[in-house]
Order: structure tokens, then C-alpha cells, then sequence
């Protein structure tokens, strides 16, 4: 018996120790992942914070200070107490409410239909695709390794992602699809521009010649794009309202900017490995440029 005693007592203590180091090795290979990584509490709390910040700091600065007290400060006030909504299908409230004009003032209306779901479908893939890149740059801040003209790129880019979102949500909100191809075609070259950008955010990472290529020649193929379609006819030849001009104005710096600063960092990194001018690109990736850049322009003009 005390034999028996004895040996459980050992097993149970050899069982003990066996988990303690199990769970000290899972701790020290989570640790090392995220020292691999470059990723740590301190990144996430910052990724979370700064991602959050601007996702809401966007909206309010759009319609609460741009449209509400700037764009159209003359609209008047809505009786909450004496208002309704008939077209309200109520879902979403169940037996609490039943569509009809008795339906009580909300904050936010929206019906069970797939349109909403569309728009409930974009904002999570950009909220998404928003943090995703925020926590990338987060981890290259704290590890120091930034290359910062490419982060302005970033920065410059947050205001055309922002308007391809609610762009989106308007479409699907009001059913009206007149130029859903053509901003499709935008924000899907910006999105692959944007990937880009974010890789060459890394100081670590080479300026190939490649990526510059990509860039330039996406962003070029927006400026003739627009410009063709409403920014000369707008801006230039004063057609426009002042909603109208700021926002083409808006949306062409950023695009101006990623020609400009894409090229002066690659002539400067050539400079700095001593890189012949000539031998910067192949002769075939010009061509290449050129002609996507072609091809780009007349797809984007007719969709």
C-alpha cells in the first residue's frame, strides 16, 4: 500500500512538472513569435488605438464638421417627437414596431435587404483592410524601420480610400449605379498601389524598380483619367461647384504625389548604391509602362 501511495504521489508530481514545462515552453515560443514577428502587446495596443482613432475620426470629420457646419450649415433642425418614417421596413425592431407612419424617430434607419448587406459586407473588408495596415506600420515604427516618404504616400492615400468606402455606400444606399464600374476600377488599382506602398514603407526592404513602376504608372493612369473626365472640366475651366473642386483637388495630389515622390526615392537609392542612371530599369519595363499605362487610360475611360 504505502508502495502504491507512494508511486502515486510520484506520477502525480512528474504529471505537475510536465505541465508546468508545457506550459513554459508554449509561453517562450508565443514570446518568440512575436519577437520574430516584431509584434508585441505594445504594438497591438497602438495598432488598436491609432486604427480606431482615424475610423472615427474620418466620418465625424466628413459630415459632422465638412458637411454639417462648412457644406450645408443652413439645414434646419429635425422634430425628433413629430417625425416618421414610412418607408422603415422594421425589421431589425421585430414585434417591437410595424413599418407604417407611426414608426418613431431613430438615429439610424436601415432595412433587411441585400443592399444593406453589400454595404454592411464593404465597411467591414475596408475597417479590415484599414487596421491590417496600421498594425504593419505600428510594428515598423517600434522596430525603427520606416521609410517615411512612402509613409506620407500612406498618409496622402487615407482620403481617396475613404471616399471609394463611402462612394461604395452611397451606390448601394440609393440603388444608383451610373458610375459604380468606373469607381470600382479606381479603388481597386488604389487598393493594389496602396499594397505597394505599404511594402516600401519598410526601410528594410529594396526599392525595386519594379514597385516604382507599378506605382507610377497606376497613379498616372489616374491622373489622365480624371483629368479627362472631370478635373480639367471642373477645376481648370471653372465648371465646378466648390464641393465639386475640392474633392477632384483632394483626390488628384494624392495621385500627383505618388508619381512625384516614388521617383525621387528611387533615383535617390540608385545614387546612394551607385547605380547607373541607364541601368536603373530594363528597356522592356518602360515599354511595359507605357503601354498598361495605355491600356489603363481607355479601360478607365469607358467603364
Amino acid at each position: 500500500m504505502a508502495d502504491r501511495y507512494y508511486k502515486d504521489g510520484l506520477l502525480s508530481k512528474d504529471a505537475g512538472t510536465r505541465e508546468r514545462m508545457k506550459a513554459y515552453m508554449e509561453k517562450q515560443l508565443t514570446d518568440l513569435h512575436y519577437q520574430q514577428s516584431g509584434f508585441n502587446f505594445k504594438d497591438k495596443f497602438y495598432a488598436v488605438f491609432f486604427g480606431a482613432l482615424i475610423i472615427v475620426m474620418l466620418p465625424f470629420l466628413h459630415i459632422g464638421v465638412f458637411y454639417r457646419l462648412i457644406w450645408v450649415p443652413d439645414k434646419p433642425p429635425i422634430d425628433k417627437y413629430g417625425c416618421g418614417c414610412t418607408c422603415f421596413d422594421t425589421v431589425f425592431r421585430g414585434r417591437y414596431e410595424m413599418p407604417g407612419p407611426g414608426v418613431a424617430y431613430k438615429h439610424i434607419y436601415f432595412n433587411a435587404t441585400k443592399e444593406t448587406f453589400k454595404i454592411w459586407i464593404a465597411t467591414v473588408i475596408f475597417v479590415l483592410l484599414f487596421y491590417e495596415s496600421v498594425k504593419y506600420l505600428v510594428a515598423l515604427f517600434r522596430r525603427g524601420s520606416v521609410r517615411w516618404s512612402m509613409i506620407l504616400l500612406y498618409v496622402a492615400n487615407l482620403y481617396p480610400h475613404y471616399y471609394s468606402w463611402w462612394s461604395f455606400f452611397s451606390y448601394y444606399n440609393e440603388e444608383f449605379y451610373t458610375y459604380f464600374k468606373h469607381h470600382m476600377f479606381f479603388a481597386i488599382t488604389e487598393i493594389i498601389a496602396t499594397v505597394i506602398v505599404l511594402s516600401l514603407c519598410n526601410a528594410q526592404n529594396d526599392v525595386a524598380s519594379w514597385k516604382i513602376s507599378a506605382i507610377v504608372t497606376i497613379n498616372t493612369i489616374h491622373i489622365l483619367v480624371s483629368g479627362l473626365d472631370q478635373f480639367i472640366s471642373h477645376v481648370l475651366e471653372g465648371h465646378g461647384t466648390a464641393f465639386q473642386n475640392v474633392r477632384n483637388i483632394g483626390l488628384m495630389i494624392p495621385d500627383f504625389l505618388h508619381v512625384i515622390i516614388p521617383v525621387v526615392v528611387f533615383l535617390r537609392w540608385a545614387r546612394k548604391n551607385e547605380i547607373p542612371f541607364f541601368q536603373l530599369c530594363y528597356k522592356e519595363e518602360l515599354i511595359m509602362c507605357v503601354v498598361l499605362t495605355t491600356l489603363g487610360t481607355v479601360l478607365g475611360r469607358v467603364m
